[in-house]
């Protein structure tokens, strides 16, 4: 079920205020797209409370998640399928994922997180990049980018890895946990570890529902080049190496 037919379906569960705060909403998505919760609120006149009720009865955990949604819907409509009769079909359809994925990044990612991110590694007593599988390769170009900047980066690549530090651990480090699902052993086992220590966690996701936001001292949204919950050949890697060359800039700023 698509983003409005959702929206559509379950309108009768609404409250008058917000029916109201749904109808000003859906009377333009790209205001979803440009504004937080908060900017939302003033531009509508409807309370903050109400409009997450809303976004809570329309099956959200919050705003943050229905706005994700809503993005990706409305970047749909604009780059919406067509029939490619070419040769390079294949090629043009993934070309075209990923494209607009990217596009979707600076909807998610926001200018003073990436300030806070670049200055929380700057002044850390260490960084650490936590991430497995295909989030090891992100964590490995990160490690040698910080290089280029005299920041010495370890990797850790599984559970035991993040449990060995526990003793050299402080809260002057940073952990930078890359997970796009933020579901797996090695993020809980990270969370473990800022709880007993005290060390600070961003986590860079593609869940935008994960209860890990309130946990984490930075949470990072990316678009997912497909849903969560649907396997595919498609890797998140890409949007991910593209997230630390955004980041590099930031970091370059810091630096001057």
């Amino acid at each position: 079920m698509d983003f409005l037919s959702n929206i559509n379906l379950k309108k009768n569960t609404l409250t008058k205020n917000e029916l109201k705060a749904c109808e000003l909403i859906l009377n333009d998505l790209n205001k979803v797209q440009m504004y937080s919760l908060t900017e939302m609120s003033e531009k509508i006149h409807i309370t903050k409370t109400t409009i997450l009720r809303f976004c809570q009865k329309m099956g959200y955990s919050g705003y943050t998640e229905f706005r994700y949604d809503c993005v990706k819907y409305v970047n749909s409509l604009s780059n919406a399928e067509r029939v490619i009769e070419d040769e390079n079909e294949k090629i043009i359809n993934v070309e075209k994922i990923y494209m607009d994925t990217i596009k979707l990044l600076h909807y998610t990612l926001k200018d003073e997180d990436l300030k806070l991110l670049a200055n929380m590694i700057i002044t850390a007593r260490k960084v650490r990049c936590v991430g497995e599988i295909n989030s090891e390769v992100t964590c490995l170009q990160l490690k040698y980018a910080l290089a280029m900047y005299g920041i010495d980066a370890d990797v850790l690549p599984g559970t035991a890895n993040v449990k060995a530090i526990d003793l050299i651990t402080n809260h002057q480090d940073l952990l930078i946990v890359m997970s796009a699902s933020a579901n797996s052993h090695i993020v809980k086992e990270a969370y473990n570890l800022k709880e007993n220590n005290g060390c600070k966690i961003a986590i860079v996701t593609m869940n935008p529902s994960t209860s890990l936001e309130s946990e984490s001292d930075l949470f990072l949204l990316l678009p997912s080049v497909a849903p969560l919950k649907n396997k595919s050949l498609l890797d998140s890697v890409p949007i991910y190496s593209i997230f630390v060359e955004i980041l590099l800039h930031y970091l370059n700023e810091n630096d001057q």
